[in-house]
């Protein structure tokens, strides 16, 4: 075999490194993506790699050198870095690292990430899966990245191959201490340097240490727990779940603005501005809130006045807004609703949110924990940590049935809150042409809504806008598909332009869903919506939701997230897996029911032989009255003791010569051999006056 390929087994090689390199990799990434940050998962992992290649580099120039065993200490000072300056490495990550709730993973990343640039021996590239797993356990506490447990079991591969590969590499040293490659030499030959010498690896597969030479074994046992895992899961989720409700654990926090970014691809950090027509961002859809109401179907998070011709602002954050207390837009009056009807709502937090989602014209609500802040434009934060036990009550009001808006508030000049200059020619054109024989505001904004149902196809996968165009134009005239954004966005700017007040808003749509026991339901990521609100005399902000009537692509359409499984979810894939886990099942009992004839069918010979020859050493021991020293060779053993032996030295030479042939042969041990090796011991014990049947019992 070419020393190239043995020089894998006998030296740290690239391939450590990448698997090194992926099982980290896993870890940052999955931690990132928990909360659904993935910048801080790409930060990370382009990292690591750029730590390993280094790393890499450095072992490579002083493999000869006596830098290379300080790893440890450089590792040890990376860690010590990474948990003491947290701090100052969190502000260097994206979006200023994760939330201070869960710094653990923060300082855990950056012990994979500094440590990458020490590991130059097999001990630091091994400990790389100490934070490695750590990490896992973390994110394993909250069910906020599905894929973790795929990304869990590639790294159980990659770390088991590595550590047998690491394993390989200590009995090679161990072998070169014992004198087992220089047996064959003179006395005092130099040890073989096993970082430098290829073609070890080979010599020990032929020796008595072949069992344990290679990484089958361990792949074996690792793919045995993906698949023990894969199986039994479900039976201990099914078992534990009872009881599992009595644990308590605090969800990582998730910024309101990185939530509408991840679900609808739209808002900046902080939740000042919108761009609208940009593609949907999927993500896992998972538990928000719990809602305990009637009659309430839209839960408010943000709101925006200012249309910028690529997406929303909202300019209405001071109170020195030139606004009067009771305009519309200042959200903080009370308004005069004609016999309004009253509200109440629970909702029951099951994630951390700043900007909270409550109903609209919500007048009263209160927490169980911290304090709420009601903002000048009448949006709800939170005013300090919000945990999974947060319990929002309160009440909002609204028009009863029996009111019916006809006309909005002149009050303010609407025109202000619209610069036609940004809004192109063919929007206006079509607004004035579907209100132009309309009698009352309210049928104005039916008409616009109507048109904008018939115009677009509602489609989670629609283009991107081009950069240069402008995103309800676009929608409405050329690509006339969209998602919610561009229907809330095109309702809001078109009624602008033949005067009506609105304003585009973003939150939960509840929706029609089936109710749990309590009579609540569960709001999840899959119900983020944009809508548009229109605002009428003595009734207040109206909902107006071109989404509702609109046809939707098959697969695409609201609440539906799209087609969000993962890859290996899609297409033939799970057949392919439930296949390969049904061979390798079948494949394993297969195994096990050769293993079982092969020992009825030949039995145990090899341990028959061990044995015999351990009842041939105890004779010679017995018979010159000392022990073969450890490290001492059988062939060795006789040798030194030729003198006490006398005319039973050439028969012990021969017989020991027939043991270690057949002890360290690589075929299979016959049964025929066994048992003419124990006829044959007989007459030599008798020629040391020693009982053979004496020995043997004596030794077990």
């Amino acid at each position: 075999m070419p020393a190239k390929a043995e020089r894998d087994l006998t030296r740290i090689g690239l391939l450590d490194y990448v698997l090194m390199s992926i099982g980290s990799c896993l870890a940052v990434y999955s931690a990132g993506m928990s909360i659904q940050q993935p910048s801080i998962s790409y930060f990370c992992v382009l990292t690591v790699i750029v730590g390993a290649g280094i790393s890499y580099l450095i072992r490579g120039l002083t493999i000869n050198s006596v830098f290379i065993k300080f790893d440890a200490l450089f590792y040890s000072l990376a860690v010590i870095g990474a948990i003491f300056f947290s701090g100052e490495l969190r502000g260097i990550m994206p979006e200023g690292g994760f939330p201070r709730e869960i710094a653990a993973a923060g300082w855990l990343s950056w012990m994979l990430m500094l440590g990458s640039f020490a590991t130059w021996q097999d001990s630091t590239l091994l400990f790389q899966a100490i934070p490695a797993l750590a990490l896992f356990g973390l994110i394993g506490c909250y069910d906020t990245f599905r894929a973790v447990t795929l990304a869990f079991f590639a790294f159980l591969i990659c770390l088991a191959t590595l550590f047998a590969r690491a394993h390989g590499r200590e009995m090679l040293q161990k072998a070169a201490e014992s004198g087992y490659f220089t047996r064959g030499l003179a006395p005092g030959a130099p040890i073989p340097s096993v970082e430098t010498t290829p073609g070890l690896a080979l010599k020990l597969k032929k020796g008595p240490w072949r069992w344990i030479a290679g990484p089958e074994w361990a792949l074996a046992s690792a793919m045995a727990v993906v698949l023990v895992s894969l199986l039994g899961a479900p039976v201990i989720r099914e078992s534990v779940s009872s009881v599992a409700g009595f644990v308590k654990l605090t969800p990582p926090p998730v910024r309101a603005a990185a939530t509408a970014a991840a679900q609808a691809g739209t808002a900046d950090v902080g939740g000042q501005s919108v761009r609208i027509g940009r593609p949907f961002s999927r993500t896992v859809s998972r538990p928000i809130l719990k809602l305990n109401a009637s009659g309430i179907a839209y839960l408010k998070t943000e709101q925006y006045d200012k249309y910028t011709g690529h997406g929303w602002q909202n300019t209405i954050t001071t109170t020195d807004s030139n606004l009067p207390i009771e305009s519309p837009l200042n959200n903080m009056g009370q308004w005069k609703v004609k016999d309004p009807e009253k509200l109440d709502f629970k909702i029951h937090m099951l994630r951390t949110l700043r900007l909270l989602p409550l109903p609209a014209n919500t007048q009263q609500v209160s927490t169980n924990n911290g304090s709420l802040d009601l903002k000048v434009d009448g949006t709800w934060e939170q005013a300090n940590s919000t945990t999974s036990d947060n319990v929002l009550t309160g009440y909002a009001i609204a028009p009863k049935n029996t009111a019916r808006p006809t006309s909005v508030t002149h009050e303010i000049q609407w025109g202000t809150f619209i610069d036609r200059s940004l809004v192109p020619e063919r929007v206006q054109q079509l607004a004035q042409q579907v209100t132009s024989d309309k009698a009352t505001d309210f049928e104005k904004a039916v008409a616009i809504r109507t048109a904008i149902e018939k115009r677009i196809v509602y489609n989670l996968d629609a283009a991107e806008t081009p950069g240069e165009r402008d995103p309800v134009e676009y929608s409405l005239f050329d690509l006339k598909q969209g998602y919610c954004t561009a229907f809330a966005s095109a309702m809001v700017v078109m009624a602008r332009t033949v005067g009506l007040p609105a304003r585009y808003v973003q939150g939960y749509m509840t929706g029609d869903r089936e109710r749990q026991p309590d009579g609540g339901y569960i709001v999840t990521d899959a119900d983020y919506h944009a809508w548009a609100e229109l605002y009428f005399d003595n009734v207040g902000w109206v909902v107006f939701d071109p989404t509702l009537n609109a046809a939707a692509v098959p697969g695409e359409g609201i609440g539906e997230m799209g087609d969000n499984r993962p890859w290996y979810q899609k297409g033939f894939l799970p057949i392919a897996i439930d296949a390969l886990i049904v061979l390798t099942i079948v494949g394993l009992i297969a195994s096990v029911v050769r293993s079982t004839r092969n020992v009825k069918r030949t039995g145990n010979f090899r341990s028959e032989l061990d044995k015999t020859f351990v009842v041939f050493n105890r004779a010679m021991e017995r018979a010159v009255g000392r022990r073969r020293s450890v490290g001492q060779t059988a062939n060795e053993f006789v040798d030194s003791i030729q003198a006490e032996l006398g005319a039973s030295y050439l028969p012990a030479k021969a017989l020991t010569a027939r043991f270690v042939k057949e002890m360290y042969s690589a075929d299979v041990v016959k049964p025929e051999t066994v048992e003419q090796l124990k006829l044959d011991l007989k007459p030599f014990c008798r020629s040391l006056k020693i009982d053979a049947r004496k020995v043997e019992k004596s030794d077990s």
